[in-house]
């Protein structure tokens, strides 16, 4: 093995410096590399290094645009079913709950999304909305999932493993592509692309469209009233600069608009729908300081804007702000007077001297009789979410047994919001990273890293990470890792000043056609989201059986968590939350003979010491997957995949599906063309999500079976 592993680990050491770290598996992809020069596939997200996966300090799983295809998956969040772990709810038709290793469904943000490198995250909640994110899935040459805490290389919301999206270099693309689809659920969509060559620049462009109806039944006010439209324009260009720098330009913008049916809003009388505009532009240079030595910077700013307008009728009671203190007081008797419209607590002196006092804080809109009749008028939870980010990243192989790669960066972010915040409010967020890659010996690698963070919504904050891995023979390694996480509080929950304010009210309410209601204020005394986690890991690559396996075991103990709930009973957040994930997970993909082809997925978790049920309610004690690709012909390919967990977290079921695809490849007169037909069934048509203000609910289809169709052109 050593005098294999020699030139290959030299190889592998002078090849990270002429590409920048975002590009690397773009330009060339792992798969290539990995045929003429080494023995494992290579990734670039889990340490900013471009490694093999015999070396990487995580558990990694590559999900490559051949196997999207191969296997008919339509979107980006059903890609991930095939990563074991990783959590996929789809709560209604435009709202994905996506997490590794679950826990908190409410609001799922601890886990990081990157697209090219650039984080999808929301500044003002810490959310991804994953059916608006800027990327066509025609774009995606590959998805590298880091499985475990990654805040070493990417900070603060990268606490339980990293999405990273990498789109096709321009380079890499036909000239010219057009697709179209349809299926089951009104779900239509169409995709063009163009590329060209413009001097030493290339290019491309690309158009997406996309639209379904979601599910046909929610049992939530407002029903299945949760279609999508999105539309996305995307454009990438990659500049030769000479032969020691490059400059990659992106950019994009997405339009969209979101039927909901149900906001934590009771008293809603119409749909409050969303429509969103995001605008994205990101660039990024590289420079090759000398033939071990490349600087990178990047930057990016995004603008997201959110209206979201509906009628309202609230009590006027509501609207009278002496009547916020008595419901901070008296959270429970509030919670009956709505619900119940009576005011009893058995006791009459009590309710008499309740009743007294309601009647004197509620005299401006009638007393008590006129305190709970409504008004209606027209309220809103419009948004606007800015970030800029600059950041500048330093690799440096100092000799075949030790690379470096540092950097720091700064970036801006703001939401305004007279909803949520009052008006306009923002936070700077400041950082340092490294990592070193060494080699001891020839079997041996360690890998120390650490990110440290200094964000002015609170204290600073430092991630760490130490692994070793060690190659136990040709194709096999084992590793071990050390890795602690954060994620740092959001806007939302450090500066919310949530208001609910009603316009255009009818009848008046003292005198006025104006009103509000306090609902949430933020917590400034709020700390970092912690993990600490333990890994053992074993890899086997045998080439010659075309088989790649990948096992770890793993100790995660979350603590400091912000998981308590928001609404009239529970009006702040805390750091009391914490709950121990144990388990095991593997993956394995096995091309067994020439034309065949298959992957597993398994997980084995334990929910333990959880503090609160909130912190279950995306949990299964088992869940995995099962893909078998079979090729009958040079043009003609049947693949069967079947999805499944056991759903044993708080108010979840469980879920089941399988997908049996059908694909064509021909030629339209001289285009090289193919077409894809994939079938459904649903194994378990109904799905519960849980949320504070309603409880469980439940949605569903009235077809288990779906079809889907697409066909797409290249030219």
């Amino acid at each position: 093995m050593t005098t294999k592993l020699a030139p290959a680990l030299a190889s592998l050491a002078m090849a990270s410096l002429s590409l920048s770290s975002g590009a690397m598996a773009q330009q060339q992809p792992a798969e290539d590399i990995d045929s003429t020069e080494l023995s494992y596939p290579v990734v670039i997200t889990p340490t900013r290094l471009r490694q093999s996966l015999g070396d990487v300090p995580a558990s990694v799983t590559i999900i490559t645009a051949d196997t999207i295809r191969r296997y008919g998956i339509t979107r980006i969040e059903e890609a991930l079913r095939l990563v074991p772990g990783m959590v996929v709810s789809r709560a209604s038709g435009n709202e994905y709950k996506i997490n590794y290793h679950g826990t908190d469904s409410v609001t799922p943000r601890r886990l990081n999304v990157l697209i090219d490198g650039v984080s999808a995250y929301r500044p003002g909640f810490s959310r991804v909305d994953w059916p608006l994110l800027p990327v066509a899935l025609e774009d995606v040459d590959r998805i590298e999932v880091t499985r475990g805490p990654n805040s070493a290389a990417y900070g603060p919301n990268s606490m339980m493993a990293v999405v990273n999206i990498l789109t096709k270099h321009p380079k890499d693309v036909d000239q010219g592509m057009v697709s179209a689809s349809v299926g089951s659920h009104h779900e239509n969509g169409a995709t063009a692309r163009l590329a060209t060559k413009l001097g030493d620049t290339h290019l491309y462009a690309t158009a997406d469209n996309r639209r379904d109806s979601g599910y046909d039944h929610i049992t939530l006010r407002g029903g299945a009233h949760d279609s999508t439209r999105v539309q996305r324009l995307n454009l990438r260009s990659a500049t030769d600069l000479g032969a020691a720098s490059s400059l990659e330009l992106q950019a994009s913008i997405v339009d969209s608009k979101r039927d909901i049916g149900y906001v934590q809003d009771v008293f809603q009388t119409t749909d409050p729908d969303i429509k969103n505009t995001e605008t994205q532009v990101s660039g990024k240079w590289t420079r090759a300081l000398s033939s071990n030595h490349e600087l990178q910077i990047r930057g990016f700013h995004d603008k997201l804007s959110t209206k979201q307008t509906w009628l309202t009728c609230p009590y006027k009671a509501l609207l009278v702000p002496a009547f916020r203190t008595f419901i901070l007081d008296n959270a429970n008797l509030v919670t009956t007077i709505i619900e119940t419209q009576t005011l009893s607590t058995g006791d009459p002196v009590r309710d008499a001297q309740i009743a007294a006092q309601l009647n004197t804080i509620l005299a401006p809109v009638g007393g008590i009789l006129g305190g709970f009749q409504t008004a209606c008028g027209t309220t809103d939870q419009n948004m606007v979410e800015t970030r800029t980010q600059l950041e500048a990243q330093d690799t440096y192989v100092v000799s075949e047994a030790l690379r470096l790669v540092g950097g720091m960066g700064l970036r801006y972010q703001s939401a305004d919001s007279g909803t949520y915040f009052g008006g306009k409010v923002g936070n700077t967020v400041r950082w340092l990273f490294g990592h070193a890659e060494y080699r001891p010996t020839s079997a041996t690698t360690l890998n120390v890293g650490g990110y440290g963070e200094s964000n002015s919504l609170g204290r600073s904050t430092f991630s760490p990470r130490l692994a070793v891995n060690y190659h136990l023979g040709e194709g096999q390694s084992l590793r071990a890792v050390y890795s602690q996480g954060t994620r740092t509080p959001d806007l939302g929950e450090v500066k919310s000043n949530w208001t609910e304010t009603v316009t255009n009210l009818s009848p008046l309410v003292m005198g006025s056609s104006t009103g509000r209601f306090h609902f949430y204020d933020g917590n400034p005394n709020l700390t970092e989201e912690r993990i600490r986690s333990l890994e053992l890991g074993y890899l086997l690559m045998a080439r010659s059986a075309g088989l790649t396996l990948d096992s770890r075991i793993f100790d995660d103990r979350l603590t400091q968590l912000m998981s308590a709930a928001t609404g009239i009973d529970a009006l702040t957040v805390t750091n009391s939350g914490r709950v121990r994930l144990t388990g095991a997970e593997t993956q394995l993909s096995w091309d067994f003979a020439p034309r065949w082809s298959s992957w597993l997925s398994y997980a084995f978790l334990l929910n333990r010491q959880a503090s609160t049920p909130v912190e279950t309610t995306q949990y299964s004690r088992h869940s995995g997957g099962l893909g078998l690709s079979h090729l009958l012909t040079d043009d003609w390919r049947l693949s069967l995949a079947s999805y499944g967990s056991t759903g044993n977290g708080y108010k979840e079921s469980r879920y089941a599906r399988t997908d049996l695809s059908a694909s064509h490849t021909f030629r339209l007169g001289a285009l090289p063309s193919s077409s894809t037909l994939v079938m459904s069934y649903l194994h378990t048509p109904v799905i519960n999500t849980y949320l504070y203000s309603v409880g469980a609910y439940q949605s569903s289809y009235n077809d288990r079976l779906s079809l889907h169709g697409t066909v797409r052109v290249a030219f």
